[in-house]
């Protein structure tokens, strides 16, 4: 028992509940106010009204401070106004499950993979569906680029609508329906330019999904577990983008030409019901603060408190700063690692082993498999930064490219080797994401996340366009092995700007301070609102008492 005087009254806090001792909290503050002696409208009313009943003694001691204000928190009841009164109103269905973090990252991890999926599944059916046009191998390529030039064109629209906005899924949603058009489109299409159409509106709401599903996990989780949720999530990406061909070649094979795309309509439906369950816990506090937002500064300023005007920052301001240099880098050498791979390797299987298509997407499950440590490497950034991760697994994965290199390999080596880089590059982008919040934190501007990660969409976009393109290049004129050669000559020129300008242990560890004096002002904000509204609510029931 803790008790608290209030007015000459006896004041239980030993609720059990966890709403009673919100709403005994927000009483004993303004007890606090009324001892010194500010006069607020919630102090004028108290003491205007009568000694409490014995009915609301009865209730004091049993733990109900709330009685305390029988007409006017009564009247925040009815209204629904007041945060204090939640335990009158019922939670939503599931409500621990729709609000879980588990479920958070489940459906990002889904939606990555709807969408990296739908770009992947295009590129084995393609060339088919084009020659039926009477098109030939440039135009393919136009379609392969078209879906980046989507994204690139996109991402900062919907990075900049949505920090503007407190909710995250609704946007997402609408690039999901996107999404589904687009696939509807491809399988109706009989003619080129709607095809272009809908490979464009595809890159738009990858757009959507990325910014806006990052930038969701950010308002989710902690500092100091963002690389682990961020990993877990990541896996999608990662099957999703190098799955995805496999996965279309085999389902056409075995269901016809329009099977992948119902692939893709499936699990776009899917995704679209998580959004639609998910609860947003955060875009309910940040409507909250916005509204209160010129009472908290007159407050803070009537008390000669200091007020923070807010920050903003500018998506030039962003990518100058030197973390985010690092983060675009690596993320860019991630994009262009895989793509570079991904169209040379399968005429590089078919002309040494003349595999099949089939045999060549089981060769490409052993880039899937080591997404699994994605996690872990998550793990080992919060905990000692992302230099020194980066750095190593990036080197790695340069080493990998040059044994990928060596003519004359058995099968079982390549496998073995694409294993490696799959491991190196799964270790190297999952810490990027936690790097990206920490340059926005730093900034100040508490509304720059998804501007941050539309700059992440538009590096992997790039890294993804002028991979394919280089690697054509280099395979027709001098083979695979000069191929992979280049490769790890670029990712080793990388490594001294990670070295240099990434963030190390003690980085992290202020990034995690950071994070928990923002999210302290955070709960200081949501408390002093619950005053406020209860002030606003005694000041109403004091002119209604004037007016009768």
């Amino acid at each position: 028992m803790h008790p608290v005087a209030f007015n000459d009254t006896t004041v239980n806090l030993s609720a059990t509940r966890r709403c009673d001792a919100d709403r005994a909290t927000l009483i004993s503050t303004a007890s606090a106010a009324t001892a010194n002696g500010l006069n607020t409208p919630l102090q004028k009313t108290t003491q205007e009204s009568k000694e409490p009943s014995l009915e609301d003694s009865s209730a004091l001691e049993k733990g109900d401070p709330l009685k305390q204000y029988p007409t006017t928190l009564r009247k925040a009841s009815s209204n629904g106004d007041s945060c204090a009164l939640a335990l009158k109103k019922k939670k939503p269905f599931l409500h621990g499950i729709r609000t879980s973090k588990h479920f958070i990252t489940m459906t990002i991890l889904l939606a990555l993979f709807t969408d990296m999926s739908a770009y992947g599944i295009v590129i084995p059916i393609a060339p088919g569906i084009i020659q039926e046009m009477g098109g030939d191998s440039t135009d393919t390529g136009i379609l392969v680029a078209v879906y980046a030039a989507g994204i690139m064109s996109a991402s900062p629209i919907f990075g900049i609508l949505s920090d503007k906005m407190a909710s995250r899924r609704f946007p997402m949603m609408i690039g999901l329906a996107g999404l589904l058009a687009a696939t509807v489109i491809f399988i109706f299409a009989r003619v080129y330019w709607l095809l272009i159409f809908a490979r464009f509106f595809q890159g738009v709401s990858g757009g959507a999904i990325w910014t806006l599903g990052l930038a969701l996990m950010t308002d989710s989780f902690n500092a100091n577990e963002m690389g682990v949720q961020m990993g877990k999530a990541l896996i999608g990406h990662t099957m999703g983008l190098l799955g995805g061909p496999p996965i279309g070649g085999l389902l056409h094979d075995a269901f016809g030409s329009r099977a992948p795309f119902y692939f893709s309509i499936v699990f776009a439906c899917i995704v679209m019901i998580c959004f639609l369950l998910l609860i947003e816990e955060r875009a309910e506090e940040v409507l909250e603060i916005r509204r209160y937002e010129v009472e908290l500064r007159e407050r803070a300023i009537a008390a000669g408190n200091p007020y923070t005007e807010e920050i903003k920052t500018s998506i030039w301001q962003l990518i100058t700063a030197k973390r985010m240099i690092a983060a675009v880098a690596v993320t860019t050498l991630e994009a262009f690692d895989l793509s570079t791979l991904e169209p040379t390797l399968p005429y590089y299987l078919k002309d040494r082993f003349s595999m099949t298509e089939g045999q060549v997407g089981l060769v490409f499950i052993a880039f899937t498999m080591p997404t699994i440590i994605s996690p872990l490497a998550g793990w080992v950034s919060d905990r000692y930064g992302a230099k020194v991760l980066c750095s190593c697994a990036v080197t790695a994965c340069g080493c990998f490219m040059l044994l990928l290199s060596i003519e004359n390999k058995p099968l079982w080596a390549i496998i073995v080797v694409l294993i490696g880089i799959g491991l190196s590059t799964s270790s190297f982008i999952a810490p990027i994401l936690g790097e990206i919040s920490a340059v926005v934190r730093r900034t100040g501007d508490k509304a720059a996340y998804a501007r941050a990660f539309a700059i992440f969409n538009i590096a992997f976009s790039f890294g993804m366009v002028i991979g394919p393109i280089m690697a054509g290049y280099i395979y027709k004129e001098h083979g695979f092995k000069w191929n992979c050669i280049t490769t790890a000559c670029i990712l080793f020129a990388f490594v001294p700007l990670m070295a240099c300008w990434m963030g190390n242990r003690q980085a992290k560890m202020e990034d995690v301070a950071m994070y928990e004096r923002e999210e302290e002002e955070r709960q200081r904000m949501l408390s002093e609102i619950e005053i406020l509204k209860a002030e606003n609510l005694a000041a109403e029931e004091a002119n209604a008492r004037t007016l009768y």
